[in-house]
């Protein structure tokens, strides 16, 4: 997401000064590579004195600039990219401190938007409550999908709605031949068997190791050649090598790509099967036919998108069921393909309007200034 916002940058706005926050998904070491400035946050739990920085004296922030760290204040626009970040799946505190920086972006006048991604439920009281101030206070909200937007709209007052689709479908990686044999892609997620996002979600590891195993067994009868891909992270490629070792025939564990080798990896597949959102958005985009595992309601709007709502898999669904659906799947590839490379033509057409419309608010802030 980050790589799709800076090209858009690179290619609209020319010149600019990236400020990144710090957090545990893009680690300092990756921040710098980037020539990003360091924002100034402290957040601990429900304590949030991020803002409180911006009132720091003048000689001392410039002092802190010549180290790469700017306070809150010195930032012009924010665009949230979390994700999926808010909901009431997710931590309160997470939610109410992005609520309360939209608030002080609002009382500056300086634009802050949050980016195409899943957000919601909002069913709990004290979630509603935040993300209804999150939601009032940004000058531009883009909901992904349309169970998004409706968690949205029902706590919208003044907002600015529209709903926009995952944005990473603009990503154009370097064309690169497709393999020589006809080849599936499988990208497991351990979020799918974390208890931090389903309490009984932990004892079914077995089952949905059993489950890759099982497709691995009906992708091989017909032909495929089959390569697991760690998508994300340690415990990712834990679950990879879980369903590699039970199973006879060699199966390639593929590692340590980056988000843009990820998505031409990917295109040169014949089909892929992922539990990983962006794994799926990276395979539709481009035209590859895809099937899913869900754990959450971004998955089925996606595919809902698309129009093949079918290809979303239950790894805790009957073998014979599953057999079924992978069968379908595989005697209707020419047709998936083309399907998803229709509808990728809309989703691209849809984000460029998305970016024309975040590019005319930083230019209109920006005139303001001058």
């Amino acid at each position: 997401m980050l790589l799709s916002i800076l090209a858009q940058l690179e290619k609209e706005i020319g010149e600019y000064n990236l400020v990144l926050s710090p957090g545990p998904n893009l680690p300092y070491k990756k921040r710098a590579q980037l020539g990003a400035f360091q924002k100034l946050s402290f957040r601990r739990g429900s304590v949030d004195l991020t803002g409180l920085f911006g009132k720091l004296p003048h000689i001392i922030k410039r002092l802190l600039k010549r180290y790469g760290i700017v306070t809150e204040a010195d930032v012009d626009v924010i665009l949230n990219a979390s994700g999926f970040s808010y909901g009431d799946q997710w931590p309160l505190n997470d939610l109410k401190n992005a609520a309360k920086e939209a608030v002080r972006f609002k009382k500056a006048g300086k634009p802050y938007m949050v980016l195409p991604q899943a957000l919601g439920p909002f069913k709990k009281a004290d979630h509603a409550a935040a993300a209804r101030t999150l939601i009032n206070a940004a000058s531009k909200v883009y909901p992904r999908d349309k169970a998004s937007f409706q968690a949205c709209e029902a706590l919208n007052s003044s907002g600015s709605l529209q709903q926009s689709p995952d944005f990473t479908a603009l990503i154009e990686p370097e064309i690169i031949e497709p393999f020589a044999t006809k080849t599936v892609c499988f990208i497991p997620n351990n979020k799918v068997v974390s208890s931090y996002h389903h309490e009984t979600a932990q004892s079914g590891t077995e089952a949905y190791i059993g489950f890759w195993r099982h497709q691995v067994e009906l992708f091989q009868q017909s032909g495929f050649d089959v390569v697991l891909l760690n998508h994300e992270g340690v415990e990712d490629r834990l679950l990879c090598e879980a369903i590699a070792k039970g199973i006879e025939s060699k199966v390639d564990i593929v590692d340590g790509l980056g988000a843009i080798e990820i998505k031409a990896f990917l295109g040169r597949c014949d089909a892929v099967v992922s539990s990983r959102f962006h794994g799926c958005v990276s395979a539709l985009s481009q035209g590859v036919p895809c099937l899913a595992t869900s754990w959450s309601h971004k998955y089925e709007m996606l595919f809902e998108e698309y129009g093949i709502e079918e290809n979303i898999l239950d790894y805790l669904a009957s073998t014979e069921e599953v057999s079924a659906k992978v069968e379908q799947f595989i005697n209707g590839l020419d047709e998936q393909k083309n399907a998803s490379s229709a509808h990728a033509a809309q989703v691209k057409n849809e984000n460029n309007a998305m970016w024309q419309s975040v590019i005319a608010e930083i230019n209109s802030y920006q005139s303001k200034l001058s």
